[in-house]
């Protein structure tokens, strides 16, 4: 089998336990070692995310991007193809799970709608992964390993439907997210070395946000070379009252129409 034939069926990790190697990728290169059977992670793999996981939450409907659609900023057919590209996933009750799917196509954990995390609620399922803690990556990361990408640029935002939707709007650029502010640190940022990347903040009553994402550009271009920019689009022309609201470029054009 083809490694491209292998990867469209599971994650590089979930393949090489397979064959009895860890794969990881450390500092933006990939590192194989044999597996240590006795290592948890494979000892629960039963209950831990995977490409099988995400396939079985796929979303049915796609009720919660209705919005965009009515406005017209999108078409259902737009927003089917951009579910299918990151994987939109879906809880039992309805709400959108956005998968964190690393370079290596590996399901690190799904973030869902009204900020819940499925690591938490699998750990307070599953006894055997109380002692698990997931290292998150960025939404949209694994769009990395589509063919005609190579040149294309990264635009990073926070929010994971901005992203989603964002990417149909814009599709000459990789949309991505980081989800919470908490995940603003340089390591996570590591796979995208080599590329041009534009942070879009939402904006707040005290720049604080957009501040945010400027140090962090500096940091980046510093430790990784990568040709960073924060836009200022929200901080030139967003209103007081949006501003008070904490809107996002998606929020933004949609409400300019």
């Amino acid at each position: 089998m083809k490694l491209r034939e292998l990867i469209e069926r599971t994650s590089l990790k979930a393949a090489g336990r397979r064959i009895g190697l860890d794969i990881q990728v450390v500092d933006g290169q990939l590192r194989t070692c044999a597996l240590d059977p006795d290592d948890p992670r494979y000892s629960t793999d039963f209950v831990l995310p995977s490409m099988r996981m995400v396939e079985a939450c796929r979303a049915r409907d796609l009720s919660a991007f209705q919005p965009f659609i009515e406005v017209g900023l999108l078409t259902e057919a737009q927003m089917q193809h951009a579910a299918k590209r990151y994987h939109l996933g879906q809880t039992r009750c309805g709400l959108p799970m956005y998968w964190m799917i690393d370079e290596m196509l590996d399901p690190q954990d799904a973030h869902i709608a009204g900020d819940r995390w499925l690591s938490t609620l699998l750990r307070q399922r599953e006894p055997l992964l109380r002692g698990w803690h997931p290292t998150h990556c960025l939404y949209g990361l694994h769009l990395l390993l589509e063919e005609h990408v190579p040149q294309q640029p990264v635009a990073i935002v926070e929010s994971e439907q901005s992203a989603t939707v964002l990417s149909e709007l814009f599709p000459e650029t990789l949309w991505m997210a980081y989800a919470t502010p908490e995940h603003l640190d340089i390591e996570r940022f590591a796979p995208l070395a080599g590329r041009t990347v534009t942070f879009y903040p939402r904006t707040d009553p005290g720049m604080s946000h957009f501040l945010l994402c400027e140090e962090l550009a500096a940091d980046l271009r510093r430790h990784y070379g990568i040709s960073c920019s924060v836009d200022s689009t929200l901080e030139e022309h967003a209103t007081e009252e949006q501003r008070d609201r904490c809107i996002d470029l998606l929020n933004f054009l949609k409400e300019k129409g």
